[in-house]
């Protein structure tokens, strides 16, 4: 009787960690396509370069804010194993330019915003 509990028991533990495990691989449908990587890193360039002229240009913190947002969210699909470490170089400065223009730090935004750029263009010419 106790071995037959002890069956039971590892039975009901491996049933709720294999349906566990489904659950949450049921997030991701499929991978991007090398055209759509391609499209992505060249939108998150393109974004944090708008953010950069606009920084500059003086245009309202909202603005950026949105241009900063729109290239982190471009670069979360940039799926390379091989570029993964630059990608979140880059992203992290993005990061830390959105946290300077929130505190009202536009030259450490600006700088921050360069080394995005400068990140971005890095990605894009090594894929």
């Amino acid at each position: 009787m106790k071995f037959l509990k002890q069956i039971v028991i590892a039975l009901a533990i491996t049933f709720s960690v294999g349906s566990f495990t489904q659950v949450v691989a049921a997030g991701k449908i499929e991978n991007a396509t090398p055209e759509e990587v391609g499209a992505s890193i060249a939108s998150a360039a393109k974004n944090s370069e708008d953010a950069l002229a606009a920084l500059k240009n003086g245009e309202a913190d909202e603005t950026v804010l949105e241009l900063i947002e729109a290239a982190r969210q471009d670069s979360k699909r940039i799926e390379v194993g091989r570029l993964d470490v630059k990608r979140t170089r880059a992203a992290a400065h993005l990061k830390n330019a959105r946290s300077a223009i929130r505190k009202g730090d536009k030259t450490k935004a600006e700088a921050s915003l360069v080394e995005a750029v400068k990140g971005y263009q890095e990605v894009k010419a090594e894929y």
